[in-house]
């Protein structure tokens, strides 16, 4: 009975290549979900980017639209309404350092929250202050806001996560 032997080798030699077709798909299957994975990361990391760039590039406009507005009211003796305008304007500013924070570190969440309880005391205190110590508190305000710029030139190069 040679044939009865050679019908069973065919197939065992069938069963083997559905094995090797079968893991050879499951295989497929596996990278194929591991480079969609890596797709979408990629995708939710550009986003991310996106929005904290934007942020950065809104957060700089307040500071300066801040400063600028401070530097008025204290040449100028400012009026309650441009006093309450610099208080929406460090609130703003927080709001936007907190939304910025949350993709740092701790020491750098730090520096958000100092420098927006640094700018609400010059909103408060600035427009009566003499020009040399309205200019010191400026100066610890700059000092701050390089550190946080630091922090929005480090997510435009991509090293945000």
């Amino acid at each position: 009975m040679p044939g009865a032997g050679s019908g069973a080798s065919a197939g065992n030699r069938l069963a083997m290549a559905s094995l090797i077709i079968a893991g050879m798909s499951l295989g497929a299957s596996a990278l194929q979900n591991l480079n969609y994975s890596r797709s979408i990361d990629s995708v939710q990391r550009n986003v991310l980017r996106a929005e904290s760039l934007r942020s950065c590039k809104d957060i700089i406009a307040v500071f300066f639209e801040f400063r600028l507005k401070a530097e008025i009211a204290n040449m100028s003796g400012a009026a309650m309404a441009s006093l309450i305008e610099l208080k929406g304007l460090a609130y703003r500013f927080g709001a936007l350092g907190t939304f910025l924070a949350n993709f740092q570190d701790r020491p750098a969440r730090d520096r958000y929250s100092a420098l927006s309880w640094h700018l609400n005391r010059i909103a408060e205190t600035g427009a009566g202050e003499p020009k040399a110590e309205f200019d010191k508190l400026f100066a610890e305000a700059d000092r701050q806001f390089g550190a946080i710029n630091d922090d929005c030139v480090r997510a435009a190069t991509g090293h945000l996560l």
